[in-house]
Order: structure tokens, then sequence, then C-alpha cells
């Protein structure tokens, strides 16, 4: 990723979750979420789906992003963001997991 970019973490990504409008909506031919912060700025999270072994499961339906932090109850789980079109959580999911990674500026 490079020096100046990060993985967000487990507050940032509830903040986003709770403090932000969340619509649903199709970009360049892919389904996902417009996510629209208090001060009108928006970034497009795809319902990228995850992979599991060798399979890409629910791409198109389902977003699924990491955080960096570890669930501090289960080290084996770290946080991220899971979304389909009528719900988003934030909650602890299995770290061979592959979510995807949206990095944010330092």
């Amino acid at each position: 990723m490079g020096a100046e970019w990060r993985m967000p973490t487990k507050t940032q990504i509830r903040e986003l979750n709770s403090k932000c409008t969340w619509t649903w909506t199709s970009q360049n031919g892919a389904e996902g979420y417009k996510v629209t912060g208090p001060n009108g700025n928006s970034i497009f999270l795809p319902a990228a789906g995850f992979r599991y072994v060798f399979t890409l499961s629910t791409a198109g339906s389902y977003g699924n992003y990491w955080s960096a932090s570890l669930n501090e109850s289960y080290p084996y789980c770290a946080w991220g963001l899971n979304f389909d079109s009528s719900s988003c959580v934030v909650d602890g999911y299995y770290r061979y997991y592959g979510y995807t990674v949206r990095a944010v500026a330092r």
C-alpha cells in the first residue's frame, strides 16, 4: 500500500457505519453502497464478496471489508464491515476469510 496508506481501525469503520448515509446503487456495472459523510464527501464500496479457499462468494450481493483491528476477545478474528442491500454490520470475523481491503490515507 505504501507509507502514505493504512487500514482503517474498528472505531473508524463503526463511525462510517453509524454517521454516514448509505445508498445502495450501481457504479460502472458494480453493485454496492455510496457512503456519504456528514461533510458531503462520498466513497463507493462495491459488493465485492469474499474469497474462501479458492472460491469467490457473494460478489454483487455482499460487501466484506477488513479493519486493522483484531477482535480482543477472539484473536483468531479481526473486525470487519459486512453489508448487503438492506443492512450493514461491524463484527468480528475469521481472519482467514479473503475480505476486501480498502486503505485510507494517513
